[in-house]
């Protein structure tokens, strides 16, 4: 079944939302964006989600990944796909971009965090650095290949994400609403490497983006959104139509 991914969270209702509607990842923005949180209602929305949350278990599956550096990249992200869905629980992520690796590890500590998500040009040595499993985006423009150089570097992210490159937007990529061919993503699980999948999601089209594309599961932000503002009946319908693709 799909693993769904909400992003962009700013609420303690919308994060409950999501948990209560069988969402497995619920993510936060700490980078410059209108979708911008603070900590103290990160922690709010943290105790509402997960009450016995603490940040050990998550580094220890970070440790556990780290030492199966050694496999193919199909058999590495696979086991690490694996290891996050054995919490049997909603996941909290961070999402930052070209950020202080202090200003990351603090954020990881305070909430807490169980995943972090790499969303600009951070290098993928980065992810080594960091106590909890990295999602780590590469962003799909007219000249992306899934050969970049990266992509299948093992023992650092845990996570490959895909999602559209804006160029307008500049150094603000993601949560724009913007598509890309979904047949690039479906060359990774071809190779059957599991992968999420970003990019102008919404419950109407994400049926048949999981069809096309394979992804091991969808992230989406915008598309949940009325006026800017998560739509709880968005949220349920897209989580009910990711998960029956």
């Amino acid at each position: 079944m799909t693993v769904v991914k909400i992003c962009g969270v700013r609420t303690v209702e919308a994060a409950v939302t999501a948990a209560e509607n069988g969402a497995d990842v619920i993510g936060m923005i700490f980078a410059p964006s209108p979708r911008l949180i603070d900590i103290s209602t990160a922690q709010e929305i943290a105790k509402a989600v997960v009450p016995a949350h603490t940040k050990r278990d998550a580094a220890a599956t970070t440790d556990e990944l780290n030492k199966e550096c050694n496999m193919s990249a199909p058999e590495y992200f696979k086991a690490c796909s694996d290891k996050l869905l054995s919490y049997g629980r909603p996941l909290l992520c961070g999402v930052f971009q070209n950020q202080d690796l202090d200003h990351i590890l603090s954020v990881v500590r305070q909430v807490p965090l169980d995943l972090v998500q790499l969303h600009g040009t951070e290098p993928v040595q980065m992810a080594r650095q960091i106590p909890v499993p990295v999602i780590k985006v590469f962003h799909v423009g007219a000249d992306f290949t899934v050969d970049t150089a990266g992509l299948f570097d093992t023992g650092y992210h845990s996570v490959i994400l895909l999602d559209t490159k804006v160029p307008a937007a500049g150094t603000q990529q993601g949560g724009h609403g913007v598509q890309f061919d979904w047949t690039v993503a479906r060359s990774l699980s071809d190779r059957n490497v599991p992968f999420l999948m970003a990019g102008g999601l919404s419950p109407d089209n994400v049926n048949e983006a999981v069809k096309v594309a394979r992804p091991w599961g969808v992230d989406v932000s915008s598309g949940v959104e009325t006026d800017r503002a998560k739509d709880p009946a968005k949220i349920q319908a897209f989580i009910n139509n990711a998960k029956a693709a």
